[in-house]
Order: C-alpha cells, then sequence, then structure tokens
C-alpha cells in the first residue's frame, strides 16, 4: 500500500494537516533534545521528514532512516541531502541494530501500522542508550467534544476523497483513516511507554487533539 502512494505521500500529508505537517515535524525532533553529534534513528521513516529534519536541526549528526517499503526509500534517497542519510529496508518489530545504539528514536504515523505495539515500543527502548529519547508523531482519536462529530467526519470522509484527487488510491487513504479513527488514546499510547520501560513520557496534542506528540526516555541506568 505504502509503496503504492510513495510519490504523492508528502503532498497528501501536507493536505491532510492543512499545511501544518512541517510544524509537526519540528516539534517531534524537538521533542528529543538533540545533543551535538547525536546518532539518530527513524523509524517508519517514508520519505524521510523526520530524518531530514534531525539532519538540518544537528550538523554533524548521524542519521539512519528505516522502512518496510522500498518505494519510500527510494523516494528518500533522490530527495536533496539523501546521500548523507543512511537508508535501510527492515521491520520495526525486529530492528536490525545492537542493543544501546542510538541516542534519539524517531517515528511518524508508525504505531497504528504495527501489530504489535508492545514489541515495537521494546525495540526502540532497546536500541536507545542509556538516557536517550524516544518522539513519536500520531493521529489520535478525536476527543468527545464538540470537535468529535465534525473530526470523524473529516476523517471518514473528506480524506479518502483528497486522495482520490491527489493520489489515485482512495482505498490506502480508507485503510489510513479506518485505522486513525479505532487507534488508542494518547493517554493509552503513553501508559504502553511507561509499561515499555519509557520514563518521563508525556504528549502534546493539536488539531482539536486529532494530533498528538509523546515523547519518553530510556533511564539513564
Amino acid at each position: 500500500m505504502f509503496d503504492n502512494i510513495a510519490d504523492r505521500y508528502d503532498l497528501m500529508n501536507l493536505v491532510m494537516t492543512w499545511g501544518q505537517e512541517p510544524r509537526f515535524i519540528r516539534d517531534t525532533i524537538d521533542a528529543v533534545k538533540l545533543g551535538p553529534t547525536p546518532k539518530v534513528l527513524d523509524i517508519a521513516t517514508g520519505t524521510g521528514d523526520l530524518a531530514f529534519e534531525a539532519a538540518n536541526q544537528r550538523y554533524g549528526a548521524e542519521v539512519h532512516g528505516l522502512d518496510i517499503s522500498t518505494q519510500m526509500l527510494d523516494v528518500a534517497r533522490l530527495r536533496p541531502g539523501g546521500r548523507n542519510i543512511h537508508w535501510a529496508t527492515g521491520d520495526a518489530m525486529d530492528l536490525p541494530y545492537a542493543d544501546n545504539t542510538f541516542d534519539a528514536v524517531t517515528h511518524g504515523y508508525l504505531l497504528r501500522n504495527v501489530t504489535d505495539i508492545a514489541k515495537t515500543l521494546e525495540e526502540q527502548f532497546r536500541v536507545l542508550k542509556p538516557g536517550g529519547m524516544m518522539a513519536s508523531l500520531e493521529m489520535s482519536p478525536a476527543p468527545r467534544n464538540v470537535v468529535k462529530p465534525f473530526s470523524t467526519a473529516y476523517i471518514k470522509y473528506v480524506v479518502p476523497r483528497l486522495a482520490n484527487t491527489i493520489t489515485q488510491n482512495p482505498d490506502a487513504y480508507e485503510y489510513l483513516s479506518r485505522t486513525s479513527r479505532a487507534f488508542h488514546t494518547a493517554d493509552r499510547i503513553e501508559a504502553m511507554m511507561q509499561e515499555a520501560g519509557f520514563v518521563a513520557t508525556g504528549y502534546r496534542t493539536y488539531m482539536f487533539g486529532t494530533m498528538a506528540i509523546h515523547w519518553a526516555q530510556k533511564p539513564a541506568d
């Protein structure tokens, strides 16, 4: 599915977020508090937005981008600066890296697309160095308030129609809208991070509670 929408993925994300996607990317990287020359892993990197932002924020950073979709990675490699990032194909639930390798781990829109969130978080915890930070950008179910009916209608009906216009693949975004509506709340995701062993957890919501940036830390010892 992601292979089929790779060439229009960035544009669709920009439209779906009402043009706020660049801000979400910056805030996600800000949340991991990168040091001077960090080693960073971006999982489910897609076309590399988070990986490129990490590289741009910290000159001298060693940035790795991993994704299961080869077509997404092909797009990422061709972007300006793509040769400066280490791209790899791999599974978020079985990361091909040694324990305690990275200063920071990031991902966007990953957790709703894996079959085992707990295992995915455990793998991130494993490859982080003690004291390292993780940050995640995810869509969240709309909170039960006056906005919920409008948000639900937007994700359920409008997004697939936009996808049909932009990507010619509405089925893919019908899947994405369906998984977004059925996804865990931000509170539950934070609890799952704590269950995986992370500390100093937190999150910030955007777009009337329908987007969330989570952050967490691996204990220093």
